[in-house]
């Protein structure tokens, strides 16, 4: 390269972005920590669409819940297992590996 064209690089600036300024960076990092909590704490709504009929699974969960505390009121739920069967309009649940019902939807 000669020495012309290896001066011209070095009196040129980079182009990209701008430089923050330290309030400008805290409140970016303030903007980027709440949106990974927000990532964190995020929780997916579930639907189950099945002959035209859409069903929102958090409600079967809750419903479930309900039922199994007005069986056993002092029981806490450590564990629960769903299993959804669209054709009966059913869902069967097991809680603590030991307590089972249905649910109809």
């Amino acid at each position: 390269m000669s020495e012309k064209a290896s001066g011209d690089l070095q009196g040129k600036k980079k182009s990209g972005r701008k430089v923050m300024t330290p309030e400008e960076k805290a409140a970016a990092a303030k903007t980027r920590a709440a949106e990974k909590e927000k990532a964190a704490q995020m929780k997916p709504e579930l639907i189950m669409q099945f002959q035209g009929i859409d069903t929102d699974l958090d409600a079967l969960v809750e419903t479930a819940k309900a039922e199994f505390r007005a069986i056993k009121k002092r029981t806490p739920i450590t564990s629960l297992k769903l299993y959804v069967k669209p054709e009966e309009r059913k869902a069967y649940y097991v809680v603590n590996e030991k307590h089972t019902g249905s649910v109809a939807f």
